[in-house]
């Protein structure tokens, strides 16, 4: 189990690349379809814990209490890898 601080905000400006808030990659049940998939760098802010303990994902606003099977911390240095990918290149949408 995943026990998460929910006191610190991360910041996407642009000049300030330096950012609190933690990553995790989800294994989740799907709400829609009922299958296992994986949520790839999901927020901190998308993650709760229940009244029994439990550690569950926030979807969207309509499906805000996901059962989750495992929650894996996202390295820092993925992220930083990630940031300096799409500064190089974009994203495909530019």
């Amino acid at each position: 189990m995943v026990y998460l601080k929910h006191n610190t905000q991360q910041s996407f400006t642009k000049g300030n690349n330096m950012t609190n808030k933690k990553n995790f990659d989800v294994l989740a049940i799907h709400p829609v379809t009922g299958r296992e998939t994986t949520f790839c760098t999901v927020g901190q802010d998308s993650l709760f814990t229940n009244e029994h303990g439990e550690t569950r994902f926030r979807y969207n606003h309509y499906h805000n209490d996901v059962e989750t099977i495992s929650v894996t911390e996202v390295p820092q240095s993925k992220m930083d890898a990630m940031r300096r990918y799409f500064e190089k290149y974009g994203t495909a949408n530019e």
